[in-house]
């Protein structure tokens, strides 16, 4: 598959909250402002990236060599969680009033399933270390684009008048249905036909 190819696939066509269903919380129950969507978008990318990486190395340096591959799913679930917890002590040290502004806890975003979930669909499919770099960051960048775009419908909601039966989850269970046709325009046959192969 083709850099583009990855890009594209990973952050529209197989997109994690909208086609693999993985970190649908976030997704769905939006951070209340766009300054905290970018930092939940940045902060998910950087550790899918990394997470990636690290896992490409632990399963092709240590678990498929000595026949473990079995134990991938509770390895990677720990290599993510310290990631997570190591990254937002990076972010702490470096800028802890833009963290406390966003009013977000970065461990509980990074150990969901979404980030656990491209660590495993990456290494299944065999990727590079480059190759799973990429993933990652295509992965994060899609997420992002979820969650930056269901707190724009939020955004918008809020100030719309809508039935009291249907406001809040119903309404961003709505929300992220449409998202989710909307994004079904993006599949492998448009891939094709975009990139020639």
């Amino acid at each position: 598959m083709s850099w583009m190819g990855i890009i594209l696939t990973f952050s529209l066509v197989d997109n994690v909250i909208l086609s693999r269903l993985l970190g649908v919380s976030p997704g769905v129950c939006a951070p209340v402002d766009m300054r905290t969507a970018r930092i939940v978008g940045l902060f998910t990318a950087v550790l899918m990236a990394l997470a990636n990486l690290a896992g490409w190395a632990v399963d092709s340096l240590v678990l498929s060599p000595l026949g473990f591959a079995f134990l991938r799913t509770p390895v990677f679930v720990l290599l993510v969680a310290g990631l997570a917890f190591g990254l937002h002590a990076l972010a702490r040290a470096a800028m802890p009033r833009l963290l406390d502004a966003a009013g977000i806890s970065l461990p509980e975003i990074a150990v969901n399933c979404a980030t656990i979930g491209v660590v495993l669909i990456s290494t299944r499919a065999g990727f590079t270390a480059s190759q799973s770099v990429v993933v990652g960051l295509s992965a994060g960048l899609g997420y992002f684009i979820v969650t930056a775009l269901m707190t724009a419908i939020r955004e918008r909601l809020d100030v719309e008048q809508t039935p009291e039966a249907l406001r809040g989850f119903p309404l961003h269970l709505i929300s992220a249905g449409l998202l989710a046709y909307a994004f079904m325009a993006f599949d492998r046959t448009f891939l094709l036909r975009l990139l020639g192969s």
